[in-house]
């Protein structure tokens, strides 16, 4: 598997479209990071005038098919700034609702207490959780995170309500499947890990999550509404493309953002790497809106190669909010919008945009 070049978030202008908003001055936060250094970072071989041509019109006519107020295209490559398109009235630090984006996040969040030793993922919950003791087989916390966990969805995913009371309706409720034996995209499972997340933290979820990834990431404008009681483990965030883009650069980094270790290199592989080898994804809703037939840890492994290594990871949401980072270029980006028509909708359209730009840079 290609190695990242660490770009973190201090990136320079290499080169950008003409555009609505386009090239002209860099964004402050990356422009002045002093946590950051491009010092190493390979410099990108010159990109041709229209290389993002196709990835600029296929977003801006997402935008205007959908009727959205606008949208944002912004890729790093090689730790630099290479493309930086805005459309409308949605700029890259505009806050958006990013809907299963928010699962890479929490995945992340439970990973920096297994570079602690204080979780495994093959543990048992009930161990932090005891109202899921009458499981049988238990469920794990890899099964949690890989969707396979058995917990049905229920309405209280969406009322507002505390976590803790959820979760405890969570595991009351009849299982889909035993654990372990099926796979089912859903958002039950990532409030369970919200809440062993709280447990293992002893603190709300939201605070850890800024503890622990976004303070550390400079994620200032990343806020879960509901806090602290119902943050919304599943899809309850809402950011900025600016924002993300850190995180990003972190994975892009191996975990490393700046001069800190936010989490191991085998804490990002095991992240990025596809867990259901064996599962049947072809029936699942989510996998028939995707066509990815491959779930990591929170994100979705878009492209593997023939030894089953990923190329290409992504966050996307299912309001079209997209992050990638792709292994075979050194590069990492975001189509930023927020789309509400619904998920059979709004992520394809956004991943033709994410194709596109991967193309660009091929």
């Amino acid at each position: 598997m290609l190695a990242f070049v660490v770009g973190a978030a201090l990136l320079t202008v290499c080169c950008s479209a003409g555009s609505e908003r386009s090239g002209g001055s860099v964004p402050s936060m990356i422009a002045e990071d002093p946590t950051s250094t491009t010092a190493g970072a390979r410099p990108p071989s010159t990109l041709a005038p229209d290389a993002f041509d196709a990835a600029d019109a296929a977003l801006r006519q997402r935008v205007s098919a959908a009727g959205l107020a606008g949208g944002v295209l912004r890729v790093v490559r090689g730790g630099v700034l290479v493309h930086d398109l805005s459309v409308g009235s949605v700029t890259a630090t505009t806050p958006l609702s990013v809907a299963s984006s928010t699962k890479w996040l929490t995945a992340a969040t439970l990973m920096t207490f297994v570079d602690e030793g204080a979780v495994r993922l093959d543990d048992s919950i009930d161990r932090w959780l005891p109202e899921f003791a009458a499981d049988a087989p238990s469920i794990t916390v890899r099964q949690l995170l890989i969707h396979t966990s058995g917990v049905r969805d229920q309405d209280c995913l969406w009322s507002g309500g505390p976590l803790a009371e959820c979760v405890r309706r969570l595991a009351r409720s009849p299982r889909q499947f035993p654990a372990g034996s099926a796979y089912s995209y859903g958002n039950a499972d990532f409030h369970v890990i919200g809440r062993l997340v709280e447990e293992l933290a002893g603190t709300d979820f939201a605070t850890a999550v800024r503890e622990r990834i976004t303070g550390p990431l400079g994620m200032e404008a990343t806020v879960w509404p509901g806090a602290p009681t119902a943050a919304g483990p599943a899809a309850g965030v809402r950011t900025t493309v600016e924002d993300y883009m850190r995180f990003l650069a972190m994975i892009a980094g191996r975990g490393r953002f700046g001069d800190r270790q936010v989490l191991s290199g085998a804490a990002i592989a095991e992240i990025i790497t596809d867990h259901l080898g064996g599962y049947d994804t072809s029936g699942d809703f989510a996998v028939g809106i995707t066509r990815i037939p491959r779930y990591g840890l929170g994100c979705w492994p878009d492209v593997v190669d023939d030894t089953g290594a990923t190329v290409v990871v992504s966050g996307n949401g299912g309001k079209g909010f997209y992050p990638w980072a792709d292994l075979s270029t050194d590069s990492y980006g975001i189509v930023g919008v927020q789309d509400d028509r619904g998920a059979q909708v709004a992520v394809p359209a956004s991943q033709r945009v994410a194709v596109a730009a991967r193309a660009a840079l091929a």
